[in-house]
């Protein structure tokens, strides 16, 4: 049906998302109308006015959130997006913000978390009113610009608008994503030894979101004495060697400063990456220094939460996850978050309980913010059409997935995770080099349309 419309405009689809990924949309300081900062609300206003030139009706809900529209009558079906994405990070091979385009994909952050499937989903929604088409319901697109941290956009939006029968999120994975595992962080805080003789830490940070693995950690310690400290780069560049971590070790008096280079990767998929805060601990450890327990504590740290004591397991979804994702000294306390995501089975006051009980009673253990499980039976009028609209339109009969994600189907009812990544597809959202298949992308668009005129026509 959306064939003809995607194969006209596709030039203007792939310039219209080059634009959109050369807006730097990360969490900015707040301005008046602009909650999330500058860029953010560029990003918000590139997508309104595409609409708008389309003739959809648009709504600017105080800076937090936007939405777009087609169709008559109160109730509606929606699509929730994000156009907020995490900071850039290391390792590019070409500007995060380029959007490159190299043998058939486009690289960009946020090219496949949430910006491209935001634009699949829009261009969708464009095409259905080009045609000419019917719903039985309006169909809105809502574009959150918070996702990437607190999710302030969509409960201050929610506030003001009312909420859809059903929907999705194209912030995932295809066929279908049926459930949603449980997330919390935990904010571990120890006190450090400023007394020992020993070399000292007298700086450390690692990462910038607790939700991506951090692909860099730095640390400085006080030797001493410039003897002391040249002994000390020789002795780390040896470790880093042995243990091939990619590290700049440089010294400056009787200080020695160590950056150690990670592999970022999502939260939900700490196994991924490979973690720098972990890495800069293990190379800390192998010599005399003060807290060392610390530092093995640090450099133990896994992605099953077996050095939590937290290891968990159900057959619905699978293993809990662990993300060490930020690390701190500030004054005389060292601050650990760590990124957890629980099967539907678990009580995250028992994930506490569990892991005070492991963890040696030097730490303070809080849990600073949790988000329960998304669990939709797959007999759900919303799980049928976006299923049969996968497998009509791909051929593919894969059947509905778990993920640690969280997305925004948790916020609104009747929804679930449906796209944009397609099976056996890797899933490199806050990776180096995030970039996205074009051909997927218009894909995308085709598939989008359908699912949103058939949940408006079925809900």
């Amino acid at each position: 049906m959306f064939d003809d419309f995607v194969a006209q405009h596709e030039r203007e689809m792939v310039d219209t998302l080059q634009t959109l990924l050369q807006i730097p949309s990360v969490l900015g300081p707040a301005l008046p109308h602009q909650p999330f900062g500058t860029e953010i609300d560029r990003a918000l206003q590139s997508v309104l006015q595409l609409a708008e030139q389309y003739e959809l009706v648009t709504c600017n809900v105080d800076g937090y959130a936007g939405h777009v529209e087609y169709g008559e009558g109160a109730e509606y079906v929606g699509v929730l997006c994000h156009l907020d994405v995490v900071p850039a990070g290391e390792g590019w091979t070409t500007p995060a913000f380029s959007a490159a385009i190299r043998e058939g994909r486009i690289y960009g952050r946020g090219a496949i978390d949430d910006k491209g499937p935001s634009l699949s989903a829009l261009w969708g929604l464009i095409a259905i009113k080009a045609l000419g088409l019917q719903p039985r319901r309006k169909i809105r697109i809502i574009f959150g610009l918070d996702e990437e941290s607190e999710w302030r956009c969509v409960k201050q939006y929610f506030q003001k608008e009312s909420f859809p029968l059903g929907g999705f999120t194209p912030d995932a994975d295809f066929p279908l994503v049926f459930a949603e595992k449980g997330l919390v962080t935990l904010k571990l805080v120890v006190s450090a030894d400023v007394l020992s003789m020993s070399p000292r830490v007298v700086r450390f940070e690692g990462g910038e979101r607790v939700n991506m693995v951090p692909d860099l950690a730095v640390a400085v310690v006080e030797c001493h004495s410039e003897t002391a400290a040249l002994e000390w780069q020789q002795a780390m560049t040896r470790e880093a060697k042995s243990k091939q971590v990619d590290v700049d070790v440089m010294t400056s008096g009787s200080q020695i400063e160590l950056n150690v280079r990670g592999i970022s990767a999502h939260g939900s998929t700490p196994h991924q990456g490979r973690n720098a805060i972990c890495l800069l601990a293990g190379l800390l450890s192998s010599q005399p220094i003060a807290n060392v327990s610390l530092w093995r504590f640090l450099a133990q740290q896994d992605t099953s939460g077996k050095s939590l004591g937290i290891e968990i397991s159900d057959e619905v979804m699978g293993p809990l996850t662990v993300n060490l994702g930020m690390s701190k000294l500030t004054g005389e306390q060292y601050t650990c978050w760590f990124d957890v995501r629980y099967p539907v089975n678990v009580r995250p006051d028992d994930l506490i309980t569990r892991c005070v009980a492991y963890v040696s009673d030097k730490w303070n253990i809080d849990m600073v913010h949790q988000v329960e499980p998304l669990y939709m039976p797959l007999a759900h009028p919303v799980a049928q059409v976006l299923q049969d609209v996968y497998r009509q339109e791909t051929g593919d009969d894969a059947g509905p997935i778990a993920i640690g994600g969280a997305t925004y189907a948790r916020v609104i009812p009747n929804a679930v995770a449906f796209g944009p990544v397609f099976p056996g597809q890797r899933d490199v959202a806050h990776q180096p080099d995030e970039s996205w298949d074009l051909q997927d992308y218009l894909r995308c668009v085709k598939i989008y349309a359908r699912a949103m005129l058939e949940l408006a026509n079925h809900l």
